[in-house]
């Protein structure tokens, strides 16, 4: 699995203590939220809108060890204030922090894949 380092299974598999269904179920809240604050996200939010928009996928990310779209949520997080060019440098970052979320959903979803019910007793 290529994708597989971009979800740390050992700081998830702290939080599961090797319950595969329970790995399932908070990988899938994650896929969840990951795509919904995705979608909120616009060069056009506020600067509160787009902070709280950017702090919450972090934390998200974080929270299953998704660290590299931590990481670009936390410089999402800057792109507030009086910054000159502020809607070009966010429409930037977007670019690759769509592509970030993209990736770590597909790995995601191949994780879970591994530990779905449907597939262990096939």
């Amino acid at each position: 699995m290529e994708n597989k380092n971009l979800i740390d299974l050992d700081h998830l598999g702290k939080y599961v203590g090797g319950d595969d269904a329970l790995r399932d179920e908070i990988l899938a809240i994650f896929g969840d939220q990951a795509e919904s604050l995705n979608q909120q996200f616009s060069v056009e939010q506020s600067d509160d809108d787009w902070r709280d928009t950017a702090h919450a996928l972090k934390g998200a990310s974080r929270g299953v060890g998704a660290w590299a779209l931590g990481d670009l949520c936390e410089a999402a997080e800057q792109l507030v204030g009086e910054l000159a060019g502020k809607q070009e440098k966010r429409a930037a970052l977007l670019v690759s922090l769509r592509g970030q979320v993209k990736e770590t959903l597909a790995c995601v979803r191949e994780l879970r894949g591994l530990v779905s019910p449907e597939l262990k007793t096939a």
